[in-house]
């Protein structure tokens, strides 16, 4: 669509290393259009979902968990949607009618999507966002360091701590106490920890900069507690990941009459059953649960991203028992030819994925959303995305190792090319037995949490303007 965008065309009856490559310039353009991409994308996908949970922040605090969580069912399911709708209908039009229209359709809906946004911009609840959130995190573990020396009360609210003007919040939690004393003004209320005579006047109009507020002690505590489960459900993102099983249909049965399914198309089954699961919970998933544990959510937000973790280690068992099965049938025959096997021999590992995500991803997006202070959502709803791109990090490195492994010695790679050759029923049977390890580390990390829902609430509808003794 843009000229010299692209290399020349290739005369008709070149094979494709006699094409002219493309330069320097049409790479730049392929790069410019990931970056904007990314950047776009980076902005939308924590902020948009923080910003909707925003427009429900005058609700009652008694109904907002339930409406939490059919927020972000819904938001899930929708994005399920879009995803079934991109991988056969955008899919059928780059296949059928062209590149150009391919892109063109998705481009419109984006800007549809832009104009709708700012025409509604008046309507929207728009809470004020914390400018310093990051710095105030810095400085309490700046202020822990400094201050590490200092002896703490036997008893917390013995001390007399820095804090926000009008905060609840005046005395710091127990939990990872010895953070405490990045806020701790006096031990005993007329002495500072050293001894030396102190008062809250005389520490503030000296501006003593090793103190920071006890707010910012709670929101470094709240990351540091959640950061353990957040490592665990790095797995889910790996598995989510996962992308053979598109190579594994192209070498597979694919026909449905006279139609001939791509093999991309198949991924629909996994957000088609997300997407059902995710619309139906609240309706009437949850109040069967809600019958038998008693919970009002159902499930408590660590079960549903530990049976998450289940699912995504039983798809991977499964991804291996059909590629086994698979590879068999094709080595029975020719070896090179596609295997006798329906590809929809899939759908069940697609299914489970799909169910893995809609209790794994959404508790975790309810817990991180609950669990850190409400200034920092956009952040907490950051981590799922960081979980996403650190779980395909890390899936780089294990096919790498895999790899490397595999073919030393001369022997074909797990991961040949040639899926005839290689052994991907072996390498899933890998992932299977982390994601049963990683289950463990889960159960561990979830005990060590303890009970969710028990932070201390100290955030104020307003900023407070000063801190204060």
């Amino acid at each position: 669509m843009i000229p010299g965008a692209q290399p020349p065309p290739c005369a008709v009856g070149l094979a494709p290393a006699q094409c002219t490559p493309p330069g320097p310039r049409h790479l730049s353009w392929l790069i410019a259009g990931f970056t904007f991409l990314s950047i776009g994308a980076g902005g939308i996908r924590p902020c948009s979902m923080a910003f909707g949970v925003d427009q429900f922040s005058r609700h009652p605090k008694e109904q907002r968990p339930r409406i939490l969580q059919a927020y972000f069912n819904a938001y899930y399911a929708s994005i399920g949607v879009a995803f079934t709708v991109a991988v056969t209908v955008i899919v059928y039009v780059q296949d059928n009618v062209g590149w150009k229209a391919g892109f063109a359709v998705p481009m419109g809906l984006m800007t549809l999507s832009a104009v709708s946004f700012l025409l509604g911009s008046r309507l929207y609840i728009k809470e004020k966002g914390s400018k310093q959130m990051f710095s105030g995190i810095g400085g309490a573990i700046l202020a822990a360091v400094k201050n590490y020396r200092v002896r703490l009360p036997a008893k917390t609210e013995d001390g007399v701590y820095h804090h926000l003007k009008d905060c609840k919040l005046t005395v710091p939690t127990d939990k990872l106490r010895f953070l405490n004393k990045a806020c701790m003004i006096s031990s005993n209320g007329n002495e500072d920890p050293h001894g030396n005579e102190v008062t809250a006047t005389d520490c503030h109009n000296n501006g003593d900069r090793r103190l920071c507020t006890v707010d910012q002690v709670e929101q470094l505590k709240s990351v540091i507690r959640i950061l353990p489960i957040w490592s665990s459900t790095v797995f889910l993102a790996q598995a989510i990941g996962q992308n053979y099983a598109v190579l594994q249909a192209n070498e597979m049965d694919r026909r449905v009459g006279a139609f001939r399914v791509p093999g991309c198309s198949l991924t629909m089954f996994n957000m088609v059953t997300m997407s059902l699961w995710s619309g139906s919970y609240d309706r009437w998933i949850a109040p069967a649960l809600r019958r038998v544990t008693g919970n009002p959510r159902g499930l408590t937000m660590k079960q549903r991203i530990g049976v998450g973790l289940l699912l995504a280690t039983a798809a991977m068992a499964v991804s291996a028992a059909v590629e086994g099965a698979r590879r068999r049938l094709a080595l029975a025959g020719t070896g090179t030819a596609a295997a006798p096997m329906s590809a929809f021999w899939l759908v069940p590992q697609f299914a489970l994925m799909g169910l893995a995500e809609a209790f794994g991803v959404i508790g975790e997006l309810e817990f991180f959303y609950t669990e850190l202070p409400k200034s920092m959502a956009s952040f907490s709803m950051a981590l799922l995305y960081m979980a996403l791109g650190v779980g395909n990090l890390v899936n780089s490195l294990i096919v790498k190792v895999v790899d490397q492994a595999s073919r030393s010695g001369g022997r074909t790679s797990w991961l040949s090319s040639d899926l005839n050759a290689g052994h991907y029923d072996y390498y899933y049977w890998l992932l299977a037995c982390l994601g049963a390890v990683n289950f463990v580390y889960f159960l561990w990390c979830a005990w060590a949490y303890g009970e969710e829902e028990k932070n201390v609430q100290w955030e104020e509808d307003g900023e407070a303007e000063r801190p204060v003794a």
